[in-house]
């Protein structure tokens, strides 16, 4: 078994993101274009933003880009820093200022005439112990769940994102977390594997398994599970961690990686029921 601890930023994304509870009501098909605001800062990156405007429903252009912002980016200490618009990507801004582990950021964006502001705090990165394969068994067939083991932090609230990757193609299946109930233990966390994110093939002994596990501060969790309630018919609203009207949130983060190779040494079996 191979393990890696390193970190990763946030790619830029139109995704609607969420941290005190103040409800976004979206009409996509016939509300104004809002300003929306993917901005991430993660334990030794700069801090990254992309600004764009939404678009209605139907509309199948290009979003929107948004250039001239003002980004102001602070630490808890102070530290004040301009982010700067690239030169290879319009509405794309970086700092120079790298993220650290427990220091709240604050964000204050100044845009076509609005102000819009939100913080964060970057959580530990959390280190993946071990990993192995459940091999759950039902009557003749089997099937495999890729898991792994780590230790919740003690006394304080925890929220875990974790992506998987098959032979470097990231799955499609939610896994969102957080420590209720498990506070300070230890916890072995099964990916339960559904086929159709891997072209309806399940897994089998060859096949490179590397988990990507996010801790992640409340707003970035409170946001995933409001949107992830959405695409599954919940019946509420994103939320967003920005003051003015806009979408989208400022997000912090860590991430610890593991990675190993099926194998027959990794596959612990449970019959089923």
């Amino acid at each position: 078994m191979k393990i890696i601890y390193r970190l990763i930023p946030v790619a830029a994304f139109f995704i609607l993101i969420a941290s005190c509870e103040k409800i976004v009501d979206l009409d996509l098909r016939s509300a104004e274009p809002k300003i929306v605001i993917d901005a991430s800062i993660t334990e030794g990156l700069p801090c990254v933003v992309y600004l764009t405007k939404s678009q209605a429903f139907n509309d199948n252009g290009f979003f929107k880009t948004v250039s001239g912002a003002k980004i102001v980016l602070t630490d808890e200490d102070g530290n004040t820093e301009t982010l700067n618009e690239t030169n290879t990507m319009p509405g794309l801004y970086m700092s120079h200022m790298s993220g650290m582990a427990n220091r709240k950021y604050h964000i204050r964006i100044t845009a076509e005439g609005n102000t819009y502001e939100a913080g964060v705090v970057i959580p530990d990165a959390i280190p993946v112990e071990e990993t192995y394969i459940y091999e759950i068994k039902a009557g003749e067939g089997s099937w495999y769940s890729p898991s792994f083991v780590f230790h919740d932090p003690a006394d304080e609230e925890n929220y875990y994102y974790t992506i998987l990757y098959v032979n470097g193609k990231a799955m499609k299946s939610i896994y969102l977390d957080d420590d209720k109930f498990r506070n300070g233990l230890k916890i072995h966390r099964i990916l339960f594997f559904d086929r159709e994110d891997n072209n309806n093939r399940d897994l089998q002994t060859g096949d490179l398994i590397r988990i990507e596990l996010q801790s992640l501060d409340k707003g970035m969790y409170t946001f995933y599970k409001s949107l992830f309630s959405i695409a599954a018919d919940g019946g509420t609203n994103p939320l967003t961690n920005f003051t003015g009207d806009a979408l989208g949130c400022f997000k912090g983060y860590n991430t610890s990686f593991a990675e190993f190779t099926i194998n027959q040494d990794v596959i612990y079996s449970k019959s089923g029921e």
